[in-house]
C-alpha cells in the first residue's frame, strides 16, 4: 500500500476510536490530521483522520494489532 500516493482518510465508528487512533499515530510520529468526514462518505461518525497513504503500511499494522476497526477511504487530491 505505500505505492499510494495522495491522501487516505481513515473512518471509524466513534470519536472514542478516532482518539485512539490518534494517540498510536502521533507515536509512530506520523504526519496526520483529523477532519469532517466529507460528506460524499458516510460513517458514524462525524470526524475522521487524513494521512499520507505512503504513510498507510506501518499505521494499518498497529491499528489491527490494537484492535480498532476502520474504513480506508483514498481521497482524490484536486
Amino acid at each position: 500500500m505505500d505505492e499510494r500516493k495522495g491522501k487516505c482518510l481513515l473512518l471509524f465508528q466513534s470519536i472514542h476510536k478516532v482518539m485512539q487512533a490518534e494517540h498510536i499515530i502521533a507515536g509512530l510520529g506520523l504526519q496526520y490530521q483529523i477532519i469532517p468526514v466529507p460528506k460524499e462518505y458516510s460513517s458514524e461518525c462525524g470526524m475522521c483522520i487524513e494521512i499520507d497513504c505512503s504513510n498507510s503500511n506501518n499505521l494499518l499494522t498497529e491499528l489491527q494489532l490494537n484492535k480498532l476497526s476502520f474504513n480506508i477511504v483514498i481521497k482524490v487530491d484536486s
